[in-house]
């Protein structure tokens, strides 16, 4: 029986929903293990006290003698010190371990769920759960063979050897599973990447029911955010009440029991290790379900379909899912050009699927082979050929299937290269504008800033249709802004003169404000709609700027406002008449004028500022993407 969590009182805007809630167990990734601290995940200190690591194995550090003592009978008693002493006394002296913390977590686990009683034989043969977390779906897919089913049982296989070294007994239940898979399974369908920093995710963590039994919809009215538990302080349980509980009937007495034991729990959980804290994004009435996502938002129903139950073993049935006709971002997401005025009679072309594998061949010879010139001729080829930016020339193709700039393959390409030109333009200077490769690292600096402000400008449009779209927009508008600032700085050699008209003011939607829902989300919406009309006002100054020399930019005629594609698309903000004539008047500028380097960095401290706003309100102000946008804009402000 499925477990969900429900409102346990109405809630506003921008309002935690749970505590700062433990992990069961942790595993940092192999890359970080020499670099970050096993136990808390911080970085391992360079200056004295220097970092110290298991004796035994000298496989995981730790930064401080509190972590050490915090960790080590996990780590020695789960049977992870004799995994990666096994594991690497078969490899040479260099070997680097690839790929292990799926396995280390679940040796951690099981190791806790076994010292407080919550692995129940009954509860995985009855309800597929251990601990409470589901572990639905593991039969169907050892049954299906495959990838995953061999990375399970060879995962199992080093799991027991490791465990072995610990206890003599290996349990097997009725249904021929042992514990070490239904563990494993258990971590890789219940554990979430930990994110602390804009980089890279460090490691997982797998939580209790009080966040494991969060539902998933592809619009979620809550996210969650990371902490890292105080360093070298008394730990102190975080005692608030939850305002999401769980709500399901059915569902045997262990899991009940897994939730009693983690609401009840202080020092059980352990000291350290990364929290997880749920928080609401939408308004949410008492007794409504919350949900979070588990994938990526801005992907067609199929796509997330397919990657729900690759990784999860469900099918999505959630409002957006279900929706007949289809929702507005799905239907923008997935149509031909053709379709966006008509979409009673919208049908997917088999092209697409050719789009997409070369879309796909693209990104792997950027991330895998190296080699982001080749990743961008490729992309801006497709979208040379497929897109189309006038309505005219559309009716006029005779081609299988016409992309527009919202389209989900277009989404994809400007990420995509916005990331390979930011790298080509480091690759090919170092001293801003002025060395033998000038001219090549403004191009790709420039291109690098208008892929990344039309990403940030697209999901913009679709965020103004459906709020749950403000967690990727606060990502991108931070990306674009920081490429922008870093342009200009590069252009000037210096990088703020003359802001003060540039900065923005805007009231802020307090997480402890006593207004009402309404009220609350009244003024979040004058303040987007604010927010939107800089950024629209500033683009006009700008835009056909960014987009000369580029086949592909210069079919958009405005990155903020995409009313010029017909009829069919939701219009929140749009251009005047006037500012569309001056449209036609900007064109053919080659110089990089000042007027244009003081619009692209006061468009730069807005997208900032936006996504500050926006991180706030989603995740809180402490979160990384909140304070990566405050010391950009602190850093504009002592550069005046």
């Amino acid at each position: 029986m499925a477990m969900e969590m429900r409102a346990r009182e109405s809630v506003g805007m921008s309002e935690d929903l749970t505590r700062a809630i433990a992990p069961y167990a942790t595993a940092l990734h192999d890359a970080f293990l020499h670099s970050h601290c096993s136990s808390c995940f911080r970085k391992l200190p360079s200056q004295p006290p220097c970092a110290m690591s298991c004796m035994l194995c000298c496989s995981v550090q730790y930064c401080c003698s509190d972590c050490l003592s915090s960790d080590c009978e996990v780590h020695s008693s789960s049977g992870e010190c004799c995994f990666f002493a096994d594991h690497l006394k078969k490899a040479s002296p260099s070997y680097v371990t690839e790929g292990t913390s799926d396995v280390r977590a679940s040796l951690r686990l099981l190791y806790f769920l076994e010292m407080h009683g919550l692995v129940s034989s009954d509860s995985i043969n009855r309800s597929s759960r251990i601990g409470g977390l589901s572990t639905i779906g593991i039969r169907e897919v050892l049954e299906e063979g495959g990838e995953v089913a061999e990375m399970i049982l060879k995962g199992s296989m080093l799991m027991s050897s490791a465990r072995k070294m610990r206890t003599q007994t290996s349990v097997v239940f009725s249904n021929g599973l042992t514990v070490e898979i239904v563990a494993l399974w258990a971590v890789m369908i219940n554990s979430v990447e930990v994110q602390i920093s804009d980089q890279w995710d460090l490691g997982i963590a797998v939580y209790g029911p009080s966040f494991s039994w969060f539902n998933h919809s592809c619009f979620p009215n809550a996210s969650y955010r990371f902490v890292l538990a105080p360093s070298n302080e008394d730990y102190v349980s975080d005692k608030s009440e939850y305002r999401a509980v769980p709500a399901s009937k059915g569902v045997a007495p262990d899991a009940w029991h897994a939730w009693q034991f983690e609401e009840g729990s202080t020092h059980a959980l352990g000291k350290y290790g990364p929290r997880v804290v749920v928080r609401c994004i939408k308004p949410i009435n008492k007794g409504d379900e919350v949900c979070i996502t588990y994938i990526d938002l801005l992907q067609t129903r199929e796509a997330r379909h397919s990657d729900l139950w690759s990784k999860y073993k469900f099918i999505c049935s959630c409002e957006r899912c279900t929706a007949s006709p289809e929702s507005y971002v799905d239907f923008i997401l997935n149509c031909d050009f053709r379709n966006l005025n008509s979409p009673e009679n919208a049908f997917i072309s088999l092209a697409i699927e050719d789009f997409d594998d070369i879309l796909q061949q693209a990104i792997s010879e950027y991330s895998l082979g190296d080699d982001p010139k080749a990743c961008c001729a490729m992309i801006e080829s497709l979208l040379s050929e497929n897109l189309m930016g006038d309505l005219q020339q559309v009716e006029l193709s005779q081609k299988r299937h016409i992309l527009h700039p919202l389209h989900h393959i277009c989404l994809r390409a400007y990420m995509t290269l916005a990331s390979a030109y930011r790298f080509r333009a480091l690759e090919s200077s170092t001293d801003g504008f002025k060395g033998e490769n000038s001219a090549v690292s403004f191009k790709m600096t420039k291109a690098a800033v208008a892929y990344s402000f039309l990403l940030a400008g697209a999901t913009h449009h679709l965020f103004l249709s459906e709020r749950s779209f403000m967690t990727p927009l606060a990502h991108f508008l931070l990306s674009a802004g920081r490429s922008m600032l870093d342009f200009v700085e590069c252009v000037k050699g210096e990088r703020r003169k003359n802001v003060s008209q540039a900065k923005f003011s805007f009231a802020s939607c307090s997480a402890s404000s006593g207004t009402r829902d309404s009220m609350q989300y009244h003024q979040f919406r004058s303040t987007c709609e604010e927010f939107g009309k800089h950024m629209l006002s500033l683009s006009l100054q700008c835009w056909s700027f960014l987009v000369q020399s580029s086949p592909c930019l210069e079919k958009i005629k405005n990155p903020i406002d995409f009313s010029w594609l017909g009829t069919a698309i939701f219009q929140s903000l749009h251009l005047s008449e006037v500012d569309s004539a001056n449209l036609s008047c900007t064109d053919g500028l080659e110089i990089f004028t000042e007027e244009q380097k003081g619009c692209i960095l006061s468009l730069a401290i807005c997208c900032i500022t936006f996504c500050k706003y926006l991180a706030n309100l989603c995740y809180g102000p402490q979160h990384y993407l909140a304070n990566h946008a405050k010391d950009l804009l602190e850093g504009i402000n002592l550069a005046q």
